[in-house]
């Protein structure tokens, strides 16, 4: 599941909160539920990308600001990226920052993937984002790294040029043009930053060694302890797709597979935002489009782990938004 750090998620809140618009109201408009602890709206440690998708578009459209993204990564604080953005600001140059930056980038959303390239003259900063985040999401990012190396470097530094996947009008590229003081094109293969290689010996205003390493040492620790989260997850599911039937499968079945208990296992998943039921769940549906039409509905069921044809056939009009024989007539 991909996910991002709750303080960059409730740094959106913040930005609104100045524009007049109350976080309770802005959460419940995109019908938000991940807190950690419901009566006091404390939001969970890790957000989902469909909540922060869906909390951009409100913010797009409540304040009818069609480069919404564009307007948060210009006000975006290196606090807003918690542990690594003190990291960063604590490096000592541009090509330290944008180690941190590879090393430590999931840390504050786990949406995508940040690749360096550079050649003699001209370096580069790729961002290859999850397929599911909207044109806000790049927007907000690629706006942000500038806008943060601008703070801690010099305020009028600018790239050579910044590339969008996504189209923008023409009057949009202008605004953003004028704001990043370079050629902007939209429509492209990728979304990076180029920016002469010249810039990575660039010194920052509040180098300090002794910080730096402390933050490395932080941020290695909660890489560590995110990759662990994640990779129980994903045993999780390799655990479901190695069975040749679902039939009682238990969670408590799968914790003792795994070596841990069941309460630890619901613990790891909850901080994961999911839990063991939807984790089966998704393993049913993926074998119910695999295998529909090899059996008859009624083994197909039993080796889903339905208990009855009846179970098995609400839960794949839930899953396909028609019957089992209607699909089976469709293919």
């Amino acid at each position: 599941m991909h996910t991002l750090a709750d303080h960059y998620f409730s740094s959106i809140l913040d930005y609104l909160q100045t524009q007049g618009i109350d976080s309770n109201t802005a959460l419940k408009a995109i019908g938000f539920t991940e807190f950690s602890r419901q009566h006091s709206q404390q939001l969970a440690p890790r957000i989902s990308l469909q909540s922060y998708n869906a909390l951009l578009v409100y913010g797009q459209k409540v304040l009818n600001d069609a480069l919404f993204g564009f307007t948060l990564g210009m006000h975006i604080r290196p606090a807003d990226y918690g542990i690594l953005g003190y990291l960063i600001e604590s490096s000592d140059t541009l090509s330290s920052a944008i180690k941190a930056l590879l090393n430590y980038d999931s840390l504050v959303a786990d949406i995508g993937k940040a690749q360096f390239l550079q050649t003699a003259d001209t370096a580069t900063v790729r961002w290859h984002a999850h397929p599911h985040c909207n044109e806000q999401v790049v927007l907000r990012n690629m706006t942000a790294w500038v806008s943060v190396i601008r703070q801690l470097i010099n305020a009028s530094l600018c790239p050579s040029s910044i590339s969008f996947i996504h189209n923008w009008p023409k009057r949009h590229t202008q605004q953003l043009e004028a704001w990043f003081k370079c050629p902007v094109i939209s429509g492209a293969a990728h979304n990076q930053i180029n920016f002469p290689s010249s810039y990575l010996n660039l010194a920052f205003k509040t180098d300090n060694a002794i910080v730096n390493a402390t933050f490395k040492q932080l941020s290695q620790q909660q890489l560590s302890r995110f990759k662990r989260q994640q990779c129980l997850t994903e045993k999780v599911k390799q655990l479901l797709i190695a069975k040749t039937t679902l039939r009682n499968c238990q969670l408590i079945a799968v914790a003792s597979a795994l070596n841990v208990t069941p309460r630890t296992l619901q613990r790891h998943l909850k901080k994961q935002h999911v839990t063991f039921a939807q984790l089966l769940e998704q393993e049913r549906k993926n074998r119910s489009h695999t295998l529909i039409g090899t059996l008859p509905l009624s083994e197909l069921a039993n080796l889903l782990g339905f208990k009855d044809q009846s179970s098995f056939n609400r839960a794949f009009l839930r899953w396909h938004h028609c019957t089992p024989t209607q699909f089976l007539k469709r293919k």
